[in-house]
């Protein structure tokens, strides 16, 4: 056992000497360059010190990096982010049941003072890598959080980018749906052309079923330049909270695209050719190619070699598919059941990284999801795809 030094020490004591004999000491000659000897060497080695410490803190490597979002944020805690939103009490609707919010900590910690993930690939392997307590639990992400932004803070978020462009099929539709939703504050029907619909189609698609019925999903909005053109004109008004970045949904069922949408896309890039601002684009392709891998691949190539000739910033979000439901018809269950779906979730990951581009898988995120019919899903699910898309977009550079 080890123990405390004790409180007295026997210390060795100063030899007394006789007066009239000297000290051993006042023999030696001191040099009169001994004491700036010693002062030098001090000096340098302080210097040294310095220099070492200043080097420390400018090494990237020297500690973790931490990337914030390029927005600020409210910690402000809030009960309910969609307590204003159009139809969240028609829809029985709240944000607890979609996001369960984290606590403070007790110990205020510089480096990252509430348990958000650090960077973005942290991000999307919390948000890829996440589940559920349970069917139809709110989802949370595996390591670190994710933030539910406000609209206001979505808005300064788009305000990075010269454009947003969503490109795949039905389940990233439904992202793009979701995605309007929070924009126009509507949950009853923000996802779809509302000036189109007559009175008992508002009733028969408000809520889950703008995003489940086949005769819903065909008035989904594909464009900001839809709303924005049309909705001043209807009798019920769903206005964006903010329409100063374009964005748009371009669909696509295989490789190649039609060249009309290869217009569009080049359209959008060419807005500010010399607008040192990105355009992220969101890409995914799965059922409707019945999760073809070579398609997928080719897709990813397509878009990234157009976009390579714009000479423009635009990263590039690749989405995973979602899992297949308990209503998957039988004779599916081979060829789009769970066990094809986790692999082609891992394998165009890995084909997604290897080009560059960000990914984000939805597997997980619906494992114990409700789906109407074993592949699409409700707003519950949409909200927080669309969410997730966000923060992805908030974690990148806008130059």
């Amino acid at each position: 056992m080890a123990y405390p030094f004790p409180r007295f020490a026997n210390t060795p004591q100063t030899p007394q000497y006789i007066q009239g004999i000297e000290s051993p000491s006042t023999n030696i000659p001191r040099s009169p360059k001994s004491r700036s000897s010693v002062s030098q060497k001090r000096y340098v080695a302080l210097l040294f010190f310095v220099i070492a410490i200043l080097l420390w803190l400018v090494n990237p490597f020297s500690r973790q990096p931490k990337e914030t979002d390029k927005i600020p944020f409210s910690h402000d805690d809030i009960d309910d982010y969609l307590v204003h939103f159009e139809g969240h009490q028609d829809c029985g609707l709240t944000s607890a049941s979609l996001n369960t919010p984290i606590t403070k900590p007790q110990h205020h910690d510089k480096t990252n003072p509430l348990p958000y993930c650090r960077n973005r690939a942290a991000l999307l392997e919390a948000l890829s890598g996440g589940g559920r307590h349970g069917f139809d639990a709110p989802f949370f992400p595996a390591g670190c959080h994710y933030r539910w932004y406000t609209t206001a803070e979505i808005c300064m978020i788009l305000d990075r980018f010269d454009a947003v462009v969503f490109i795949g099929d039905g389940m990233l539709q439904n992202v793009y749906s979701a995605f309007n939703m929070l924009l126009r504050e509507n949950v009853a029907l923000g996802g779809l052309k509302q000036w189109n619909l007559k009175d008992d189609e508002r009733s028969s698609c408000h809520c889950d079923n703008q995003l489940m019925r086949p005769e819903c999903l065909g008035q989904s909005i594909t464009s900001s330049a839809e709303v924005r053109e049309n909705d001043g004109g209807s009798s019920h008004r769903s206005p964006y909270y903010c329409d100063r970045t374009p964005h748009t949904f371009l669909s696509i069922g295989g490789s190649p695209a039609p060249s009309s949408l290869h217009s569009t896309f080049t359209n959008l890039l060419s807005i500010s050719p010399d607008s040192y601002k990105p355009v992220p684009v969101i890409h995914s392709l799965s059922l409707s190619t019945s999760l073809s891998w070579p398609l997928a691949t080719a897709s990813m190539d397509e878009w990234l070699s157009l976009a390579d000739a714009s000479t423009r910033n635009v990263p590039f979000l690749w989405v995973g598919p979602t899992a297949a439901g308990h209503l998957k018809p039988p004779g599916m269950i081979l060829s789009q059941g769970n066990n094809a779906l986790w692999h082609y979730t891992v394998e165009m990951s890995k084909e997604a990284r290897a080009r560059e581009i960000d990914a984000l898988g939805m597997y997980n995120l619906t494992l114990q999801a409700s789906s109407w019919d074993g592949s699409g899903y409700g707003m519950r699910v949409g909200l927080v795809q669309a969410m997730m898309v966000i923060n992805w977009l908030s974690r990148l550079e806008s130059t």
